[in-house]
């Protein structure tokens, strides 16, 4: 009786907004606009009673994601709320589904945050790749939004801005005598700190394997670097030392991770992320903006040429312990720009 209600209410909703509810494939059609598409998605801009992108949104069914080990046979998403806008230069993609619980915090054992991604194929011409994020030599470029990133302040608090365990537990007592964490510095060293020409990198070493962003005198080491966990722990931390974007903040340009993959377990970061967004919760539900230039200068993104693309959408519900392969996933729906 539930499911029944909820298709009722989907369907009502799709007769009074005039949306269009979707079986199988759908069309998302972009909205042509002049001047600045913003990346809030609470702006007037993505709302559905005023602005260009009213009353444009298509619903699209999600399916539990049953290829590969471990499978989700019920995920928490049923559907999710597309509409798209373009100027000529930028493409934007808004989404936005229900999720009762605000997931965006991972800094305790057990905790899952909520994301959602599209997916479009490097290559335009020929036949659609496999949308199981693509397959050997079949190239896609993936948007992943993550609701922690987003509370983190992505793109503009840099590693100030990430949550660590003292945010998380409102009575942990730090200094002399109670928990603190010492950390030598010296032989790793953020990004920001070296000098230039020097990378940091444990890729690059000087002779006899020594860090070539590291002070080598010990007596010249401090004894306490970290003052208030996880608001300087570059020295100490071998993700940031190695310029890993999970873990040092400095790297994101926005909430929204730029990345490719291959088929299953080849998803990778790329070296220049050029995607930007927004997301916002609110009523029990999240909405989220993607945005990027229509084309870009790297070979690894998809390019925007051609008026129209192949898009796949995959939401992850945190609440629901979601992650990595168990989530909602569609297949190919079309792009129109």
């Amino acid at each position: 009786m539930k499911t029944n209600k909820s298709i009722i209410f989907a369907l009502v909703a799709a007769f009074v907004l005039g949306m269009a509810m979707t079986a199988g494939a759908a069309t998302i059609k972009a909205v042509k606009v002049k001047g600045e598409i913003p990346v809030d998605p609470s702006s007037l801009f993505w709302s559905e009673r005023y602005g260009p992108t009213a009353l444009k949104h298509v619903i699209i069914d999600m399916d539990p994601q049953m290829i590969t080990n471990p499978m989700w046979p019920n995920p928490q998403t049923k559907y999710v709320f597309a509409k798209a806008a373009t100027n000529g230069k930028e493409i934007a993609v808004h989404l936005e589904w229900t999720d009762p619980t605000r997931n965006d915090i991972m800094v305790q054992s057990q905790q899952y945050k909520d994301q959602a991604a599209i997916m479009f194929p490097v290559n335009q011409s020929g036949e659609e790749p496999p949308f199981t994020m693509g397959g050997e030599g079949e190239r896609v470029n993936i948007w992943q939004w993550k609701a922690t990133w987003d509370k983190e302040g992505a793109g503009s608090a840099g590693n100030e801005g990430m949550q660590d365990v003292e945010d998380h537990y409102d009575y942990m007592v730090m200094g002399s005598g109670s928990y603190y964490i010492y950390e030598p510095d010296g032989m790793l060293q953020l990004r920001s700190e070296l000098a230039s020409g020097q990378s940091g990198s444990k890729d690059s070493r000087g002779k006899g394997g020594v860090h070539t962003g590291g002070v080598q005198n010990i007596g010249n080491r401090g004894t306490m670097v970290d003052f208030g966990m996880g608001k300087n722990e570059g020295v100490f931390n071998p993700g940031r030392a190695t310029h890993n974007i999970l873990s040092d903040a400095s790297m994101r340009r926005s909430p929204i991770e730029d990345l490719n993959a291959e088929g299953f377990s080849t998803l990778t970061t790329q070296a220049h992320q050029d995607v930007d967004g927004k997301g916002n919760w609110s009523n029990n539900r999240w909405a989220v903006v993607f945005k990027r230039a229509l084309k870009t200068k790297d070979n690894n993104d998809t390019q925007f040429s051609g008026g129209k693309a192949p898009m796949a959408i995959a939401i992850w519900n945190g609440g629901n312990k979601e992650r990595n392969g168990q989530k909602a996933v569609t297949q190919w729906q079309t792009l129109e720009y």
